[in-house]
């Protein structure tokens, strides 16, 4: 097993964004992404019961991969630490351009 996983999520997360460079800006040292076109509206999704009474819901997204917009599913998910609350990842309207906020816990 591989004792330092982080890097190779680090290192997909930018290749992907370099991947991507063609259909949409790289902005500071994160993904940052600025797309024209708006994104479409939510999939509805099937959320099932919870594997453990824990768990918490992450929603679907509209992400972006290969010039277009992909539909990410949601999944159960253990919270960060006691109390914490999933902010979903978002497309914000700035200036004529759609920017993606990464969700996270808060």
């Amino acid at each position: 097993m591989n004792a330092k996983p982080w890097i190779h999520r680090a290192g997909a997360k930018a290749w992907m964004c370099a991947a991507g460079l063609g259909f949409a800006a790289v902005v500071g040292a994160g993904c940052g992404r600025e797309i024209v076109e708006a994104p479409p509206p939510p999939q509805t999704e099937v959320v099932t019961v919870a594997p453990e009474p824990e768990e918490v819901w992450i929603g679907g997204y509209w992400g972006w991969h290969w010039g277009h917009y992909t539909w990410i599913g949601g999944h159960w998910e253990h919270p960060a630490h006691t109390h914490a609350v999933w902010v979903q990842p978002r497309w914000e309207h700035r200036g004529g351009r759609y920017v993606f906020v990464e969700g996270y816990w808060r």
